[in-house]
């Protein structure tokens, strides 16, 4: 068992070696992430293994990912706490044929090249796992919604059409 996460991995040969991998990584370092954040602080704990499924024998990883992320709200914009506590199982696939005939059996995930980047890798199960559009239960919009009022719209109504002397001109 491995207590830092490597830059780069190759998860065939980690599966051939049954590896545990644990540790931790800074939120600061998910770009994709920065959109969505309020604050970049924290880390997020990583715990995967590498085995193969009991069944058909393919290569596998399970694990876990857990941490606290400071997201934007999307109604009044400000913080709030979103608690990432996600289970991860995939199979490892090396073609689009095989992904496409393992879908309805499995979630996988794709491996070019015999090398997997564990930021991106990690980043792209976060996103995954986020809420569509983080809101607080109850909360103020940012800006207050402005309701027409029935004599304003009256008023639109009255008003003529700047194209109503066009309509003369085409006779």
């Amino acid at each position: 068992m491995l207590k830092r996460l490597p830059i780069e991995i190759d998860p065939f040969r980690l599966v051939e070696q049954r590896m545990l991998l644990e540790g931790t990584l800074l939120i600061k370092h998910f770009s994709r992430l920065e959109g969505l954040l309020a604050s970049d602080a924290g880390e997020l704990h990583v715990s995967l293994a590498f085995d193969r499924t009991p069944i058909r024998r393919l290569p596998m990883i399970t694990g876990h990912l857990s941490g606290e992320l400071q997201l934007i709200c999307q109604r009044c914009l400000a913080a709030i706490s979103h608690s990432i506590d996600h289970d991860i199982k995939l199979v490892l696939v090396k073609t689009d044929a095989e992904a496409e005939r393992l879908q309805h059996e499995f979630e996988t995930w794709w491996v070019e090249n015999n090398s997997l980047f564990m930021q991106d890798f990690i980043e792209d199960e976060v996103l995954l796992g986020l809420p569509h559009s983080a809101l607080h239960r109850v909360c103020e919009p940012f800006k207050p919604l402005i309701e027409a009022l029935p004599e304003a719209v009256e008023m639109q109504e009255d008003k003529k059409n700047p194209f109503a002397v066009l309509k003369d001109l085409q006779q």
